[in-house]
Order: C-alpha cells, then sequence, then structure tokens
C-alpha cells in the first residue's frame, strides 16, 4: 500500500499533458519623431544615410514615416495579440483567421494563418 502512495504523484502529472507555453504578446514601443536613428531618417528623406544632414529633425518626411512604421506596429501587435486570444478555440485555422483579419483590418491571410498556427502550436506544447 504504500508504494501505492509513490506512485500517485507522478501519475497525476503524467495526466496532465501539454500546457499552454505562450505568452502574451508585448505592447509595442511606438515611434517618435525625435527618436528616429540616422537609417530611419534616411529611408524618411529617400536617400543614402550619408546625405541625410546634421540637423534634420523633423518636417513632413518623417511625421510621414513615423505614422506609418507606428500603424504597421499596431497591425502587428492586433494580429498578435488576437491570435493569442484564439489560441485555444477549436473553430477550423480558416475561420480563426479570418476573424482576425477582420478585426484588425487586414487582407494578408498568408500572415494572419502564420500567426494562428503559431499561437496554436506554443498552446498545445509544440514550438
Amino acid at each position: 500500500m504504500k508504494n501505492c502512495w509513490i506512485l500517485l504523484p507522478i501519475l497525476a502529472v503524467a495526466a496532465c499533458g501539454p500546457s499552454d507555453t505562450c505568452e502574451v504578446p508585448p505592447q509595442p514601443k511606438l515611434l517618435k519623431v525625435s527618436e528616429l536613428t540616422l537609417v530611419q531618417k534616411a529611408d524618411a528623406m529617400g536617400v543614402p544615410p550619408s546625405q541625410v544632414p546634421e540637423n534634420a529633425v523633423g518636417g513632413p518626411a518623417f511625421d510621414e514615416y513615423v505614422a506609418r512604421h507606428n500603424d504597421a506596429v499596431q497591425v502587428g501587435y492586433c494580429v498578435d495579440n488576437e491570435a493569442y486570444k484564439a489560441r485555444k478555440m477549436s473553430d477550423e485555422m480558416g475561420t480563426v483567421a479570418r476573424a482576425v483579419m477582420a478585426t484588425c483590418k487586414v487582407s494578408n491571410e498568408s500572415d494572419v494563418l502564420a500567426t494562428v498556427l503559431k499561437y496554436r502550436n506554443c498552446a498545445t506544447g509544440n514550438k
């Protein structure tokens, strides 16, 4: 009888199965014009980094660059966050992906499907 009590915790742990190992997607840090690197300034201006003036600190090109960058980061976060929340749904992946696409207002189905698959895999213990 004493040996049975030793096996009980082992059986309990073995019966648990894979656990959800997903981490919540981190909130993105939005870019500010004052924080642009030389390379980002060059991208915004459409010139090589060597042609960026030393005193370039702002302007419409930088504002547009930051706005585009921040929009892309927020959309990416939306897709990651929605796929994370749907990681344990039993619906078909295509259905979940379309729901994420509608919520985040994106149209690239293959990227959304890949993100949904990534979070489903980690929710089942696969990497």
